[in-house]
């Protein structure tokens, strides 16, 4: 399955460097029924997590019919969501790969018009041939030895070539289970949630996010309320442990691994920033499951 995902809120390009190449080749296509042909002409790639494990970490390549920023996408809590609301992609058909250590590739292929997408994985359907499997880099070719059929009785097809690099950020300070000081904060603010506590909220996220709770309802109890359902789409319900994270700057994202539901946890990425003395929340993202 193909990450689903949105962040909290839109994380500005810091003026860090990244560890970044020129986009990569790509050749081929993909072509479902009697659509028009996906012939991707840029590729670039960029690290990210397996949506089913996401302690495990993949490469995500993206293939496109025109350039697409990753600068901006990895510098985002969310590149994923990043990139699939850039104009490269929006309004424009593309073809998503994701790329285990071992070999494993899956695909997204997606027309943008109605959203339809074709979604794979390397089993007897679609093989991959990789020429390179490395953190810096992937190259390879993906296809089927034979149209697929969907559900649908639509047939589709895939043969494409492609060498990217693998953007990512530069490495951080790496933060110890429990998160340090930014995690402490976290713990903090989930404690005031817990508790109801207002102030304990307010106290312990960005002055953005105090504004719009403070502007969410007419009397006291809306306001928390609205403030509390807020935090609970993105952050964990119940028991959550923070199991590390980094620290660039005056920002920390920190690895948070909670429940959604009884049944269902989840990794967290909590990203914390510098207000005066104290770190605050500012956003999150799900980018998959824990077992």
């Amino acid at each position: 399955m193909p990450p689903l995902r949105i962040a909290a809120s839109v994380v500005l390009v810091p003026a860090f460097v990244l560890s970044a190449a020129a986009a990569g080749d790509v050749s081929g296509q993909f072509t479902a029924g009697k659509r028009k042909p996906i012939r991707p002409k840029f590729a670039v790639g960029y690290d990210d997590r397996d949506q089913g494990n996401a302690r495990e970490h993949v490469v995500a390549l993206v293939l496109s019919e025109a350039p697409a920023d990753i600068a901006a996408a990895v510098a985002d809590l969310d590149p994923h969501t990043h990139l699939i609301n850039q104009p490269a992609l929006k309004a424009r058909n593309y073809v998503l790969l994701w790329v285990k250590a071992d070999g494993t590739v899956s695909m997204n292929a997606t027309y943008s018009a109605n959203m339809n997408q074709f979604i794979d994985s390397t089993t007897e359907s679609l093989r991959a041939e990789l020429t390179a499997n490395t953190p810096d880099r992937v190259a390879g070719r993906v296809y089927t030895p034979k149209p697929v059929k969907t559900m649908s009785g639509e047939t589709y097809s895939v043969d494409l070539t492609f060498s990217a690099a693998v953007t990512r950020l530069p490495p951080g300070v790496k933060l110890p289970s429990g998160g340090g000081e930014p995690g402490k904060a976290f713990t903090v603010l989930m404690a005031a949630i817990s508790k109801r506590s207002w102030d304990g909220i307010v106290r312990n996220v960005s002055e953005t996010h105090v504004r719009d709770f403070s502007d969410a309802g007419e009397t006291a109890k809306e306001r928390l309320d609205e403030a509390i359902q807020r935090l609970g789409f993105w952050l964990p319900r119940g028991r959550a442990v923070v199991t590390g994270g980094e620290v660039r700057g005056d920002s920390a994202v920190l690895e948070v691994e909670g429940e959604i539901s009884k049944a269902t946890r989840m990794l967290f990425l909590i990203k914390m920033i510098r207000s005066g003395p104290r770190w605050v929340f500012d956003s999150a993202a799900k980018p998959g499951f824990v077992d």
